[in-house]
């Protein structure tokens, strides 16, 4: 209904501005955008029809449109994701600050400088900082931290907006974004290492040499995972190639169904999977009725005692 008044007043441009705040507001501008907003949405409740209140609306659509250049809806927010259909605004390139301009690339940049406790850093792998979870002592060191489960506090049956952006926190479970994926796997070449805790809390690791996953507009697709190693087995092999799929959009090649539906997750899903370790967290042995809708890894978990996962973690670093 907002967006439909909205779009009637010709303010079409101010739901592009309230998704982008929703997202990239910061620490500066982040209470008097919220306020704006709140505001906004509050009138719009209350309106009976637009001459009530239509010049403090307008002008609280102009004062709210003045916080980010992302005001003109028709030109940069076309792209409509998932089933919800919500615009999407391309992500704001930062401004290169001296602070900013020598960040290291990756964990591993900070590792070889001889800081070797795991912990939160800011790197800078592509044109963007951001925040991330160095592990500074598995197989070497120098691994930034994609993925993380444990516990199953935090929800992973999420839609593609969280998958892009992440979710979770770092101290926690989470998804660091398919967005930094990209930057981090496409800056460079990389490796990849998959941490697979099985139901009795043994830990499993396979390797590939060469990891990389494609941009947004091609779907997020799982580009290279070659050189693989680990008595695990390969769980990503049959899904090269496949666009990354989540409860609201659907692009796997299971051309009767939804593999994201079907396995209450998100993933490089083919007809199905081989792997799925964004499934529904449940530490239990496969049981009927639920059988491989969970934390999959087939070719450690499927077999005559199938099992869910009861953890994972993705990590890569620069293999050079």
């Amino acid at each position: 209904m907002r967006i439909m008044i909205l779009r009637n007043l010709g303010f079409l441009s101010v739901v592009c501005v309230l998704e982008f705040i929703a997202i990239w507001t910061d620490g500066i501008i982040a209470e008097p955008s919220n306020f704006l907003r709140n505001t906004l949405l509050d009138q719009l409740d209350d309106m009976e029809e637009y001459g009530r209140h239509g010049s403090m609306f307008k002008r609280n659509a102009i004062e709210l449109a003045s916080f980010t250049p992302y005001f003109n809806c028709n030109e940069v927010c076309t792209t409509l994701v998932g089933l919800s259909k919500g615009p999407y605004c391309p992500i704001l390139k930062q401004t290169e600050t001296t602070r900013t301009k020598f960040l290291p690339k990756s964990c591993k940049e900070i590792f070889n400088k001889g800081i070797t406790m795991t912990g939160i850093y800011e790197i800078r792998p592509k044109g963007k900082s951001i925040q991330v979870l160095c592990d500074m002592e598995t197989a070497g060191g120098g691994w930034t931290v994609l993925q993380k489960r444990f516990d199953g506090s935090e929800e992973f049956y999420r839609d593609w907006r969280d998958y892009k952006f992440g979710f979770g926190t770092l101290q926690g479970e989470f998804w660091l974004g398919l967005e930094n994926f990209y930057m981090i796997t496409g800056s460079q070449s990389t490796e990849l290492l998959i941490e697979l805790t099985d139901k009795d809390l043994v830990k499993h690791v396979v390797r590939y040499r060469q990891f990389e996953i494609g941009p947004e507009i091609d779907g997020y697709p799982l580009k290279t995972a070659s050189g693989f190693s680990g008595a695990a087995g390969d769980g990503l092999n049959w899904l090269l190639g496949q666009k990354f799929s989540t409860k609201d959009l659907d692009q796997d090649a299971w051309k009767e169904g939804d593999c994201s539906d079907f396995s209450l997750g998100a993933w490089w899903y083919n007809n199905c999977y081989t792997s799925n370790l964004n499934g529904k967290y449940r530490h239990m042995a496969h049981a009927e009725g639920i059988d491989r809708k969970g934390m999959n890894w087939d070719p450690l978990t499927k077999s005559e005692n199938s099992f869910f996962l009861s953890g994972s973690r993705m990590l890569v670093r620069p293999n050079n």
